[in-house]
């Protein structure tokens, strides 16, 4: 299954779910990230964060949606309400469109560090609920529940 997070810059929260779902979630999970606007680089302390954490941040790079055109989704996450204000490339039609709004780590108020923290400890809560579950063989409906369960079961 393909599941493609989006934000808007692809630099903190799209980018530690990819690689908190990447490490979790294969073989059953294919994951990547992007960004409505992306930029030059990754958040340094979402990288110093995620290899604290012990989860792989070599290559990730922020990109841009357009780039996945060929790659086609099963399910998309948004992370932002920033996101869902921009018309999306025509690929995203066939997708599950699922929304996580979770707050930038970078202009949360308080120590980054410890907003970083928090944000790999939702994902990571997200994600086992999830793959508790036989993915595989629910439907899109099914699919659309239990995301939603994941984000409120914190």
């Amino acid at each position: 299954m393909r599941l493609l997070y989006i934000s808007t810059h692809n630099v903190s929260r799209s980018i530690i779910a990819e690689s908190v779902t990447r490490r979790l979630g294969e073989p059953r999970f294919k994951v990547m990230s992007c960004g409505t606007d992306p930029q030059e680089d990754i958040n340094p302390v979402a990288h110093r964060m995620l290899k604290q954490f012990r989860y792989i941040s070599t290559n990730l790079v922020s990109k841009s949606w357009d780039r996945f055109s060929n790659w086609q989704p099963d399910i998309v996450i948004t992370l932002s309400n920033e996101v869902l204000r921009k018309p999306g490339p025509a690929y995203l039609k066939t997708a599950l469109h699922i929304h996580w709004p979770l707050p930038d780590p970078i202009t949360q108020e308080g120590n980054m560090e410890q907003n970083f923290t928090d944000l790999i400890n939702i994902f990571e809560k997200r994600i086992k609920i999830v793959l508790d579950q036989d993915i595989e063989n629910m439907d899109k409906t099914q699919l659309r529940t239990l995301f939603k369960k994941a984000a409120d079961d914190q």
